[in-house]
């Protein structure tokens, strides 16, 4: 009897270890497919530095528009004046002062950006109509660390990262100077292999530039920062550029204030990016064009 009872227990122990055995085995390969799988939905990073609220849409409208990666559009002059201020330009984009022109300009950012599932992160520093002067240099330092920053929170990520072009003193504007060199600070400190940095064409300035027969502007790139840079075409499909288009008619305020001149931005920001590249890529229905980084 005794014996029979040490047999049961026998028997009940390794069918125990059995059973455990294989449900043990089989939970361990399903977790390790959950992390294959979570591993192949991680997306490359896409990081467009926009100046101002609209400056990343008006130039990578498409790019944005292919939703190839996860993007993430950081703007950096959003500051609202502690004191209320009435500027030209705010009065001619249909705003009283200060106050109103930051908040309907967030709320413009936030709709345009909507469709293409961006992160949208802005900092808070002073636009050129409202800043005092000789800010310039400390400002550009302070860019510089926040793009590190961003590259520090997504360090595991591949990260494409896009910043605005330098035109010259007659063209260039004032902000968007300072956020191209402080990328360029930070392209020539950094030493992530992970990271690939292009200068984007800044529309409307670019198209100004090639209107006043200044040359090509890679070449132009090539000289002001004395590296090489390699000119590269986004393709534009029709449906990519006329999204595009749709998301530059959700900044107002931009077109309101380009009307006033006589020039509706939607229909010029059309008209150009569709023959940007009709020399050298006459088969594209449009294009965005980009400059990459050489070490």
């Amino acid at each position: 009897m005794f014996k029979k009872i040490l047999l049961i227990l026998l028997l009940f122990l390794v069918a125990s270890s059995l059973v455990y055995f294989y449900e043990f085995r089989d939970k361990t390969f399903v977790q390790e497919k959950i992390l294959v799988s979570n591993n192949d939905i991680v997306k490359p990073l896409t990081v467009v530095l926009s100046p101002h609220f609209d400056d990343g849409v008006l130039s990578l409208g498409g790019l944005m528009a292919k939703r190839e990666n996860e993007l993430l559009v950081v703007t950096f002059f959003t500051q609202r004046p502690t004191k209320i201020v009435h500027t030209k330009w705010d009065r001619i984009s249909g705003f009283s002062d200060s106050d109103e022109a930051i908040f309907s300009r967030t709320k413009e950012n936030e709709n345009s950006l909507m469709p293409f599932n961006t992160i949208i992160k802005n900092y808070n520093y002073p636009d050129f109509q409202y800043r005092k002067e000789n800010q310039d240099k400390e400002i550009q330092n302070e860019i510089a660390k926040d793009i590190k920053s961003i590259i520090e929170t997504y360090k595991n990520r591949e990260i494409f990262i896009y910043g605005p072009g330098t035109f010259g003193k007659k063209i260039m504007h004032p902000d968007h100077k300072i956020v191209h060199d402080a990328l360029m600070d930070f392209f020539r400190t950094n030493k992530n292999p992970d990271l690939h940095f292009f200068v984007y064409e800044d529309f409307p300035y670019i198209r100004q530039f090639v209107s006043s027969n200044l040359g090509n502007f890679n070449d132009f790139l090539n000289k002001q920062e004395n590296i090489i840079f390699k000119e590269e075409s986004i393709e534009l499909n029709k449906f990519e550029l006329d999204e595009k288009i749709s998301s530059i008619y959700k900044y107002k305020s931009q077109i309101i204030s380009f009307l006033f001149f006589g020039d509706d931005l939607g229909i010029i920001a059309d008209k150009f990016f569709r023959s940007r590249c009709k020399n050298t890529y006459p088969n594209f229905y449009a294009c965005e064009v980009i400059h990459s980084f050489s070490n």
